[in-house]
């Protein structure tokens, strides 16, 4: 089992190597490049500026193996979304190398340190969920966020549609006044708009980037506006206080449930992490559950029992209101 492992690694490393090699140089010409823009004329600079935030590098990863397996699937596509979403900086080949690579090292560790299998199974999911969770936490972290700005964005909005700005402008005075993620968001925004995106695509991937029910509710109005006509500065007005009314309610259950989403992950987690325990402790203590017909039947029905326990405490701590 070892030599096995260590080839994978030594793979996985080799190809390390080569993806660091590809980027260095890769980072080489992009230097160069910019370096001859900034030497031509400020008006065509600005305009790439514009056009490289806007229209982005969808490729999966700048080594040439990665781009044809992943290229175009829907894999690709969600990890994608994700990083814009979580505006993390980074390829999605970089994601996969680094969660292979923790899968391995995590588990080529776990093995080596217990000699049990069960082991090096948990320890390789928990390195390798790492990119992941990380990806996770600023994906959400950036949705709260906007989420207590978006109240105030609006009424900024209908204080510049008041002050008879039109409506590019009233989000042109956000994305310049208003921090990240509400600032950034709308900022390229504003640049899809310049560059003659519709509203209606401009907006839809605002919705996009940003999930956000409290903004699907904003963009819907605004649209239905546009088609119908009305005093929009009203709307925004009226939109606001009934965002922050919601946000408000959202916050005050969340405070109610946290103990009951606490008690889901306490009972989805804790009988892994103590069988985890046992087995570095006690290595032959679960052979009986590891290794008989009548353990493994009684892991696949407490599985099952952890599995729907999860989701019915989860589905008792969600309010809809």
């Amino acid at each position: 089992m070892q030599p096995i492992i260590i080839a994978a690694l030594m793979f996985v490393g080799v190809g390390a190597v080569v993806y660091g090699v590809t980027s260095a140089r890769q980072h080489g010409k992009d230097k160069d490049a910019l370096t001859g823009r900034l030497q031509g004329s400020m008006a065509a600079n600005a305009a790439q500026s514009a056009q490289a935030r806007i229209l982005r590098d969808r490729s999966f990863s700048r080594v040439e193996i990665l781009n044809r397996i992943f290229e175009g699937g829907s894999f690709a596509q969600s990890l994608q979304l994700w990083l814009v979403q979580a505006r993390a900086e980074v390829a999605p080949g970089v994601i996969v190398l680094a969660t292979s690579v923790l899968l391995l090292t995590g588990g080529y560790v776990g093995f080596l340190y217990s000699q049990r299998m069960l082991t090096a199974v948990i320890a390789a999911g928990l390195c390798g969920s790492l990119p992941a969770v990380w990806i996770w936490h600023r994906r959400n972290k950036r949705f709260m966020d906007f989420a207590r700005q978006l109240p105030d964005a609006l009424t900024m909005m209908k204080n510049s549609l008041q002050a008879g700005h039109t409506l590019p402008k009233a989000m042109q005075v956000i994305a310049e006044e208003m921090p990240d993620p509400m600032g950034v968001e709308f900022y390229e925004t504003v640049e899809e708009l310049n560059l003659g995106v519709p509203v209606k695509s401009a907006m839809g991937a605002l919705t996009k980037r940003v999930k956000d029910e409290n903004l699907n509710i904003f963009v819907t109005a605004m649209l239905v506006q546009r088609e119908v006509g009305g005093n929009l500065s009203q709307l925004l007005g009226n939109l606001s206080g009934t965002i922050r009314d919601r946000f408000r309610v959202d916050q005050e259950v969340r405070a109610l449930t946290a103990e009951g989403r606490m008690s889901g992950y306490v009972v989805g987690f804790l009988p892994i992490a103590l069988a985890g325990v046992i087995n570095l402790m006690q290595p032959d203590y679960l052979d009986p559950l590891l290794h008989t017909e009548a353990g493994h039947s009684l892991l696949k029905i407490a599985g099952t029992l952890e599995v729907v326990g999860f989701y019915f405490i989860r589905k008792a701590s969600q309010v809809n209101y």
